[in-house]
């Protein structure tokens, strides 16, 4: 009974049929679909981490000191690993090792000398400034080996922001000196409320900012909301460094 009758014709399989049950869709693996909000968490979470546990390690103890370097170094890996970049595999390899370099240089200088004295602080700012134009040079030096330079603009471009942003994360080593400063009599002052307010509507910014680079991206890679997320955190590193600058210098 279970067979067709000779007058009937098979029906044809469609594509559905053979290809078999649906699955999931690349945007949908990595929590890709819903990136925009977990951008947000990320930060959120980035955020709270940070200040939580430098203050539970204490601010000025080696402790906290060494849980800054090493949630610094948090955020640059999550961010290679999730990149949040447009381009991928052979074009985002030596931006991600510059990326990492980048930061480890930077560690290996900042633990040089004392940490958070008149010295320190000007040392930074002159390693700030000349790892800025080795970042450009080198970038622009790879860009222009390369036989394919069609993208040149944009690839250098994805390459400098991430070497930028992991330069940015290395700063955040002084946010120890900062929180000791706003922890402080002094911190309850007019440059101190100016301080905070300036850090939190920067941070906000960065936020809104990071959901409209999500959208622009063209099919983000599966765990590319993470290294999105980290972004505008590593970026706020600098303005911790120049806020633990002002407060040590003024106060």
């Amino acid at each position: 009974m279970g067979k067709p009758r000779s007058w009937e014709k098979p029906q044809k399989k469609t594509e559905k049929d053979v290809a078999g049950p649906a699955r999931p869709s690349g945007r949908r693996f990595g929590m890709t679909e819903h990136g925009e909000f977990t951008v947000v968490v990320t930060q959120l979470v980035a955020y709270a981490l940070v200040f939580g546990i430098v203050t539970s390690l204490g601010v000025l103890t080696p402790g906290g000191i060494v849980g800054s370097g090493l949630l610094a170094a948090s955020m640059t890996m999550l961010m290679i690993v999730g990149w949040p970049f447009a381009e991928s595999g052979r074009q985002s390899l030596f931006a991600r090792f510059l990326s990492a370099a980048v930061f480890v240089a930077a560690i290996i200088y900042a633990t040089q000398g004392d940490f958070y004295s008149d010295e320190t602080f000007i040392r930074w700012a002159k390693f700030l400034i000349l790892a800025f134009l080795a970042i450009v040079v080198v970038s622009f030096l790879r860009q222009m080996l390369r036989k394919d330079r069609s993208h040149l603009i944009a690839s250098m471009s994805a390459g400098i922001m991430a070497a930028v942003a992991a330069l940015g994360a290395s700063c955040w080593g002084f946010v120890p000196a900062f929180m000791t400063a706003m922890m402080s009599d002094k911190a309850d002052s007019t440059l101190g409320w100016g301080i905070f307010i300036v850090i939190v509507v920067a941070a906000v910014l960065l936020l809104v900012a990071s959901t409209s680079w999500w959208k622009e991206l063209e099919n983000p890679a599966p765990y590319a909301w993470m290294g999105m997320g980290m972004l505008p955190v590593m970026m706020l590193g600098y303005l911790v460094y120049v806020a633990a600058f002002l407060t040590h210098w003024v106060w």
